[in-house]
């Protein structure tokens, strides 16, 4: 499976996360190192470059957990308004959580800088950086490529609760990945974000919101398919989803901006009949 898709001439396993503050913190590195080493037997690094002293307005240093390198960039401000209404703005959680991070003021911008291609691999390493954090502030994380948060409780509970836990140990919707409705003319645009980030399409289907629960179904078992199978699907394509569910595989053709994944792009999927299934 190709897990290489992201734009980066460098190294093109580089994307980034964003963990967000209420405010400018005083980072505490060794309490930082010691609360990633409660969860881990590898060894831990926090070199900082730039800041974690409370003399600096930004911050700059690296990380290594579970052997995995991460370079962390802080700033006193909030994330762009476009990335809060994409990522904040369509998470799913406690009303709190979701509040407390739409109000944040600070943010470390984090860099995935290894060689690694197996994402699940990379967000473990990744959820026991931001446990690190949770005593220090860190109020969630925001996922750009799958337009959601992660909130602190949640962080949490990958770490200390064994159902959370072995749920974010797979490609889990609503954690890694995302499931979006966006209203549009008579109905609705269901679609997946963060696909792409597995080096597999997004999924779009056009529907009504009483739908949501099949249509969140079938891009599971779609997704499975292909994740588990390494099989590819192009436009043309059609598949049966159950006993007697048929679809078929087309192209974007409205709201690109919205539904067409990043670097992979997104195949719409419409129901058929069995006869034109291949």
């Amino acid at each position: 499976m190709n897990h290489t898709t992201d734009a980066n001439q460098e190294n093109k396993n580089t994307f980034a996360l964003y963990f967000l503050f209420p405010r400018v913190t005083v980072f505490n590195k060794e309490m930082l190192i010691q609360s990633i080493k409660s969860v881990t037997h590898k060894k831990v690094e926090i070199n900082p470059i730039v800041g974690l002293n409370g003399k600096d307005k930004a911050l700059f240093a690296h990380a290594v957990v579970e052997g995995e390198v991460f370079e962390l960039i802080g700033m006193e401000t909030p994330l762009p308004q476009n990335i809060i209404d994409y990522t904040i703005g369509c998470a799913y959680g406690p009303a709190e959580e979701i509040e407390a991070m739409r109000n944040h003021g600070a943010h470390i911008l984090v860099f995935y800088r290894g060689e690694s291609t197996d994402r699940m691999k990379i967000f473990n390493a990744y959820k026991k950086l931001a446990y690190g954090f949770l005593d220090q502030g860190l109020l969630g994380i925001a996922n750009p490529y799958s337009w959601n948060v992660i909130g602190a409780g949640i962080i949490r509970g990958m770490i200390e609760d064994e159902e959370t836990k072995a749920f974010a140990e797979t490609p889990a919707m609503m954690i890694w990945r995302s499931f979006i409705k966006i209203p549009h003319k008579d109905g609705v645009w269901f679609v997946t974000k963060g696909n792409n980030l597995f080096g597999i399409t997004e999924y779009a289907y056009f529907g009504k919101m009483e739908e949501a629960q099949e249509v969140y179904d079938i891009f599971e078992n779609i997704f499975s398919y292909v994740y588990e199978t390494n099989t590819s699907i192009s436009v043309g394509d059609t598949m049966q989803i159950e006993e007697d569910t048929y679809i078929c595989f087309k192209e974007v053709e409205e709201l690109q901006d919205q539904l067409n994944g990043e670097t992979i792009g997104t195949l719409v999927i419409e129901k058929t009949s069995s006869e034109q299934v291949n």
